[in-house]
């Protein structure tokens, strides 16, 4: 004969079963709340330093992890640490109240700070909200010193050219980055983004008649980063017209 069960183990049974993992069945997951969701890896940081300062270039993330809402990021702030301090603090922040463009480039730049230290720099995202983020991966930068000011720039005007020279500035590795302003603008852009490794350079992209200022920076790579030091003095010209050739006289009639 068999023995039965009773309905007190029947019902123990019963929700010994319940409690058993069921499988998924092709169901997703339910979406996580916004302030459970995830980090999201924002691109990465580029850096540079011109006269001790940090200048740190980016771009804003899309969001990758929930693109089905596409909230924009507001807030963009900027992590320092400083070796071999184990702590990161807020360096600077960028706001945009209606949301910063997909992918649009941002720059940063930091206080002037001492050379030989290392600076680790990490940028974070966040929504109006506040609460969802993307943040980049740590960034390291260290340099030994800053190249000196170059001297004795000067400009003459040639015919559609200015013709730069300046004296050398010594060390090793030394390379120049030449800027150039429109009078009346009052902050120079970079001639070319890529340095002279000479100290002269014939700038034939201009206009005559119209007066050019010049300075020069020198610039070393120090473990990998571009450290560009301070301006020297400005100087301006203005390119000659180009020469037409004199008119030729006339004949005799036929």
């Amino acid at each position: 004969m068999m023995p039965s069960f009773s309905s007190r183990s029947a019902r123990a049974l019963a929700a010994i079963v319940l409690l058993l993992p069921l499988p998924a069945c092709g169901k997703k997951a339910p979406l996580r709340l916004p302030e459970d969701r995830p980090i999201e890896k924002a691109p990465a940081l580029r850096a540079r330093v011109r006269e001790g300062r940090v200048i740190l270039d980016f771009r804003v993330p899309r969001h990758r992890i929930f693109p089905e809402r596409e909230e924009p990021w507001i807030l963009a702030r900027i992590l320092r640490q400083t070796a071999p301090s184990p702590e990161a603090v807020e360096a600077g922040a960028i706001l945009e109240a209606g949301g910063f463009p997909f992918d649009s480039p941002l720059t940063w730049s930091d206080r002037e700070l001492p050379p030989g230290k290392v600076y680790t720099y990490r940028a974070e995202f966040r929504d109006g909200a506040r609460r969802r983020r993307a943040l980049t991966e740590p960034l390291s930068v260290s340099w030994d010193r800053v190249p000196e000011r170059p001297a004795g720039l000067t400009a003459g005007g040639g015919t559609r050219a200015v013709v730069l020279a300046w004296s050398a500035t010594g060390g090793e590795g030394v390379r120049y980055r030449l800027y150039r302003r429109v009078s009346p603008q009052t902050a120079g852009e970079p001639l070319s983004p890529e340095t002279i490794a000479e100290s002269r350079f014939v700038d034939s992209m201009i206009e005559s008649g119209r007066d050019y200022c010049y300075t020069v920076r020198a610039v070393i790579i120090a473990r990998g980063l571009e450290v560009e030091g301070p301006a020297g003095a400005e100087v301006c010209a203005r390119a000659a017209e180009e020469a037409l050739p004199p008119p030729t006289p006339p004949g005799p009639a036929p």
